[in-house]
């Protein structure tokens, strides 16, 4: 099994109805993203090309659904409650429906979304 990951950055605002602390004003963040995907490398159309997926196809697909939906947006707008977590699971959501329906044979393996430099949500496949 081969995995490939992309990094994408984006600005948003939000705020966390649902939280007693700092959160619970609007305020923004500068988000960082990584999309980790994988494959086999023996799969026929893999090993001729020598990659489980160009690294732009990746990009492309992920600016496309996720980055070009958030960027410079109020979260809230689209998600109830938009913590770090929820964010995770709703860009899986969306990403797993768009790779299944792709020529790749690729698998989401990994979702992280950090909020800040040192603090991140992460959804793995089991």
């Amino acid at each position: 099994m081969i995995c490939i990951c992309r990094t994408f950055t984006f600005e948003a605002a939000h705020h966390l109805p649902n939280y007693e602390g700092k959160c619970s004003k609007p305020h923004g963040h500068g988000f960082k993203l990584e999309v980790e995907v994988s494959g086999r490398i023996n799969e026929k159309d893999v090993s001729e090309k020598g990659m489980i997926m160009d690294f732009g196809n990746l990009k492309m697909m992920v600016n496309d659904y996720i980055i070009n939906q958030v960027d410079h947006t109020y979260l809230n707008d689209t998600l109830k409650n938009p913590t770090a977590e929820n964010m995770v699971m709703e860009i899986k959501r969306i990403l797993s429906n768009h790779i299944s329906s792709t020529d790749f044979h690729i698998n989401l393996e990994r979702i992280r979304l950090y909020e800040t430099d040192n603090s991140y949500a992460e959804w793995r496949r089991d």
